[in-house]
């Protein structure tokens, strides 16, 4: 008995009951990650009072993003888990899926490395994309391509990359960052404008 695996057994079993549930989960677990980049883009460029806060919390988590990835890559090498639907034919991958390695849940991980950011800066919609965050992890599971490790393993290596970001959230050079990216981006769009 592997109680991983069973309870992808029994979350999975509900997919095919409900079609418009089927629908929205199999959306939201193909395409979820878009609403942070949607989000991350109305925080970038929404004039006001503390955008340079909202642009350097869009940094933290862009770099957050980035780290985090990267350590994935490296314990999906030092250890190829197989994803759920590879274990049993009775698990049904309606997102067609690849089988490549399951743990962590990159997802998981980048929606809560992203909120951790966004729940520390106190920014607007936080709780919000708290909550996107945390159905994106069920869908994966609902999906069949992940399992209840793999999200827990996820949330862990977004909260040491959380706490290692928040050692420099203050320093000079996320303060530059910032800077250049915040000149790049404004430029870009006086262009677009034609001013």
């Amino acid at each position: 008995m592997n109680p991983d695996l069973d309870i992808v057994r029994k979350i999975n079993g509900l997919a095919g009951r409900v079609r418009p549930f089927d629908l929205m989960m199999d959306l939201i677990a193909r395409y979820g990650h878009w609403a942070f980049v949607i989000y991350g883009l109305f925080l970038w460029f929404t004039p006001g009072k503390d955008r340079e806060v909202r642009r350097r919390c869009c940094i933290l988590s862009f770099l957050g993003v980035c780290v985090a990835s990267l350590i994935s890559f490296a314990l999906g090498k030092i250890w190829f888990r197989k994803r759920p639907f590879t274990r049993d034919y009775r698990i049904w991958n309606f997102t067609g899926h690849k089988a490549n390695a399951s743990f962590p849940s990159n997802h998981t991980m980048n929606g809560a490395v992203v909120v951790m950011e966004l729940l520390s800066m106190h920014m607007k919609g936080s709780r919000l994309m708290t909550l996107m965050a945390m159905i994106l992890a069920f869908s994966r599971l609902f999906a069949g391509v992940h399992y209840p490790s793999d999200l827990l393993g996820g949330t862990a290596v977004a909260f040491l990359v959380h706490r290692a970001l928040q050692s420099i959230a203050h320093s000079p050079f996320i303060r530059f960052l910032t800077v250049i990216s915040s000149l790049i981006s404004d430029e870009a769009i006086r262009r677009i404008r034609g001013r």
